[in-house]
């Protein structure tokens, strides 16, 4: 379960205020904290998802030399902006139901993406196992381990493994090595988390989009001093994103035209109304069956 709200502002408190002005937010990662980024309520753009046979695909796995895996279950998930992603689930984790239920684990989170980086994501590759996960800037595409997903599931922060899974997959490249991104790296000088000080080239930009997405979207969500810290650490940071997340396009904008769920694509239905629809933006990108931005 997470820390509640007030738990965790009185703690952190303690934490920063014990710390010196320079030193990270969190020691970790953001995937290994009680601070709620993301919450399963939140807006998204999730419509259905449509079974598409199984199919052989490239399905890298830390534990294999291997590439490729045949009879791989596949899935398309479909989105109201027009996007879709591919959900490719490895045979391994047994049937054809159990894949479907861990293709919808993924497919909702996936919709609570901005459209920007949803429409950059190519597919999702789900292994069984407990390992953690890792992306792929060029392929656009990350991986997950079933069992490491159910424990994300538990902790309720499976939504911010998807984001920060997203981001390497479809904002570091070119985004991490842009002159905008590094000047803003060099002007604030200081990292949300220790394990983006340790990896500034490769990990700072999306260990600190989540906390960007958290302020500028949901702003007091996160506990008040870690808003404050945020602030004070990484500024220029927090204008690029604002570039990126709330200034130059709505959170999510058509890239097609609406997806046509069958009666038998729609397993689940989204938790709360698509009211989110009225912040589309106008109609881009109609040709081929994904559009890019």
């Amino acid at each position: 379960m997470r820390m509640p709200v007030a738990a965790a502002s009185l703690l952190l408190l303690a934490m920063l205020s014990s710390h010196a002005a320079t030193e990270p937010i969190l020691p970790n990662s953001v995937v290994s904290n009680d601070l709620d980024f993301i919450k399963s309520s939140d807006p998204g753009v999730f419509a259905c998802i449509e079974y598409e046979g199984r199919i052989r695909a490239e399905m890298p796995d830390r534990r294999r030399d291997e590439l490729h895996a045949d009879g791989v279950f596949s899935w398309s998930a479909k989105y109201t902006d027009g996007t879709s992603v591919g959900i490719w689930v490895h045979p391994d984790v047994g049937s054809q139901n159990a894949a479907h239920n861990l293709a919808l684990q993924v497919a909702e989170p996936i919709g609570q993406l901005p459209t920007i980086m949803r429409s950059k994501l190519d597919h999702v590759v789900i292994h069984k196992g407990s390992l953690g996960g890792f992306s792929e800037d060029k392929g656009r595409f990350f991986v997950l381990y079933s069992e490491n997903m159910a424990a994300r599931l538990r902790n309720q922060y499976l939504e911010e493994i998807v984001f920060h899974r997203s981001v390497h997959a479809t904002l570091d490249h070119p985004m991490a090595a842009s002159a905008e991104w590094m000047r803003a790296q060099r002007a604030d000088g200081d990292f949300v988390t220790d394990y983006a000080s340790k990896r500034p080239d490769k990990e700072d930009l999306a260990e600190s989009a989540l906390f960007a997405w958290a302020l500028l979207l949901h702003p007091g969500r996160l506990p008040g001093p870690v808003e404050e810290r945020v602030r004070q650490i990484m500024p220029n940071r927090l204008a690029f994103f604002r570039k990126v997340f709330a200034e130059d396009r709505p959170t999510f904008y058509r890239v097609g035209p609406a997806p046509r769920c069958l009666i038998s694509d729609v397993l689940i239905r989204p938790k709360r109304p698509l009211r989110e629809m009225a912040v589309f933006g106008p109609v881009r990108g109609l040709t081929g069956r994904k559009a890019r931005v």
